[in-house]
């Protein structure tokens, strides 16, 4: 298993709490809200249990069975379980990823849209947001107050600092393009428009010779 996937990071860090089977798992996933920012289903976390016990970083420590209940296999963290966990959280941590926004995707061609329909877009997104934002205190506080400490909820505290600035930045920008101040100009400039044209056939050119140096068997 060569990647560490977020949700194979969470199995992961919370075997190291303590030995757990993916029922439990799932349970304190969502009791901690963790299934906000981890996508989490049951199908998919057993075959993450899977991969992880065939990569050897858990095993199986214990079988148990409540009442008619299937019996539940219980796992722990194995020693390079453990050092690839601590592995993949400090790079996670520690250098920041090239994430692929759709909001940004969306953003490089707003140009297309009329003015108008570019702030009433915009509008709907801050009132999406500020409903988030609101809904996010709320359940911090809530969980706070169930004994959980703000250590532990550290990356619903992000995600909600990163939705309020996005909020503002929406709210600057739908300003600016009220104001006019923000250029609604389609693309290129004129000037630009020219430049980029010659340079699309050398590019091209430049990309047919890296093709043409690839090995036949890459192709």
């Amino acid at each position: 298993m060569s990647r560490v996937s977020p949700l194979a990071l969470a199995v992961l860090g919370l075997l190291g709490e303590r030995p757990r089977h993916p029922y439990e798992v799932a349970f304190v996933m969502r009791h901690r809200h963790m299934d906000e920012h981890i996508k989490l289903n049951l199908g998919t976390l057993y075959h993450t249990f899977e991969q992880l016990h065939r990569a050897g970083w858990i095993q199986p420590t214990e079988t148990a069975r409540e009442g008619r209940r299937p019996e539940r296999t219980v796992y722990s963290l194995t020693e390079d379980g453990s050092r690839r966990f601590r592995d993949r959280l400090t790079e996670l941590i520690a250098e920041p990823a090239g994430e692929y926004s759709s909001f940004e995707a969306g953003l490089s061609f707003m140009h297309q849209l009329s003015r108008e329909e570019a702030i009433e877009l915009l509008g709907l997104r801050a009132l999406a947001l500020e409903q988030r934002l609101d809904a996010g205190g709320q359940l911090l506080g809530w969980l706070q107050s169930r004994g959980l400490t703000r250590l532990s909820l550290i990356e619903a505290e992000m995600v909600n600092e990163q939705q309020r600035w996005q909020l503002g930045w929406v709210r600057r920008i739908t300003d600016e393009i009220e104001s006019g101040r923000l250029e609604w100009a389609a693309g290129l400039s004129e000037e630009k428009k020219g430049s980029e044209a010659r340079e699309i056939p050398r590019w091209l050119k430049h990309m047919n010779e890296l093709e043409d140096m690839q090995p036949e068997v890459d192709r």
